[in-house]
């Protein structure tokens, strides 16, 4: 069984073989022709050559300049001159395939002239953006750099383009950033004006209670309550010194003179400084919350601060946004098309349309 199935198998080898010998002419002739209108067809008076240029650039992996310049302590991602990976190649793309650069694009270089197409036929913008995607396109390469193709059939405007989408790329972004900075810059900057009013309505008090006598409570307390109890000491030494002068000595005696005269120096110090402890008792406590309110508040307000000098420094940065691998040049040979490869698909087509059309014509033959 398998020697019949063999045999089988050689004799339609073989005769397709005869086949091929026995229609060789009209098959040799159908294959010149065709590679010939294919060479002719695919020439430039029916097809327009096209130029590519291409521009290859890694993103950057930071956003914010202030937090990998001005902080001590920032991670890898926050490194200023490290590459950015998936995620932010994402975003550029995202950022390209935007309706600002295309329109910016289309308007500068007049592409609806430059592509021949009417604006007054229908539906204009639908056939300008099929060509705007058929010539230009940004892909993600193997490395994660990110790539701006265009073709065009003027090799200098389609490096031009190129070179212009990757400068668009980095002011779209920029202004995208520095908007939400700027907002983000106003609030800070109203938060740290309110607490500069909030901390000068605090040392205005201060400065009243200051000049009523209350410079520092804790000192203060301290030195004056020392004050009061040695006031209090000699008072009550010098009465006692004074009731025991006059039981020994007459009333004119001078030691009775000038002990009389150290207890009334004594009740007017007395009386001095319980006024001033009365005047801690009154203010002190308010002297004491509005110092540390203040000290809390000199904190915040230097975060404030340098939160403020951070959103300045995003809100006026113009960083590039890219490290660029290659820039776009004029190209010099076409791309497009690719005449060997239009040749040999067309000439490949032809013979087997050939081969498929005498197999019918052989085929019918025997059936009649």
């Amino acid at each position: 069984m398998f020697q019949k199935a063999r045999e089988t198998a050689y004799l339609e080898s073989t005769s397709f073989l005869v086949l091929l010998i026995r229609w060789r002419k009209p098959l040799i002739i159908v294959t010149i022709v065709t590679a010939i209108a294919a060479y002719i067809f695919s020439g430039p008076a029916f097809i327009t050559p096209k130029f590519r240029s291409s521009v290859v650039f890694f993103p950057s992996a930071t956003n914010s300049v202030s937090k990998a310049i001005m902080e001590e302590t920032n991670s890898e991602k926050q490194d200023i001159l490290a590459f950015g990976e998936e995620e932010q190649a994402e975003q550029m793309l995202q950022i390209l395939n935007s309706d600002e650069i295309r329109e910016t694009i289309i308007n500068k270089y007049k592409l609806f002239d430059h592509y021949k197409i009417n604006p007054n036929q229908e539906y204009p913008m639908t056939a300008l953006m099929e060509e705007y995607k058929d010539n230009i396109n940004f892909s993600r390469t193997e490395f994660m750099s990110v790539r701006i193709d265009v073709l065009d059939r003027d090799p200098e405007m389609a490096a031009n383009i190129a070179n212009d989408i990757a400068a668009l790329l980095d002011s779209m972004k920029t202004k995208i950033q520095r908007s939400r900075a700027i907002a983000a810059l106003s609030i800070v900057e109203e938060a740290y004006q309110d607490k500069m009013a909030a901390m000068k309505a605090k040392e205005d008090s201060l400065m009243k209670l200051r000049e009523l006598g209350v410079m520092d409570f804790k000192n203060q307390s301290i030195i004056w309550n020392e004050e009061y109890a040695k006031s209090n000491s000699i008072y009550s030494n010098e009465t006692a010194m004074l009731s025991v002068l006059e039981k020994y000595k007459p009333a004119n005696d001078t030691s009775i003179i000038n002990t009389r005269g150290r207890i009334k120096g004594a009740e007017t110090r007395i009386k001095y400084l319980q006024s001033k402890l009365d005047l801690l008792a009154q203010y002190g406590g308010a002297s004491v919350s509005l110092n540390e309110e203040l000290t809390l508040e000199r904190t915040e307000l230097g975060k404030l601060k340098e939160q403020f000098d951070k959103l300045r420094v995003d809100a006026s940065q113009n960083l590039t946004h890219k490290f660029v691998v290659n820039k776009a040049i004029k190209a010099e040979k076409k791309c497009y098309p690719v005449r060997w490869l239009v040749l040999l698909v067309s000439v490949a087509c032809a013979f087997l349309l050939s081969l498929v059309i005498i197999l019918a014509f052989e085929r019918l033959k025997e059936v009649q």
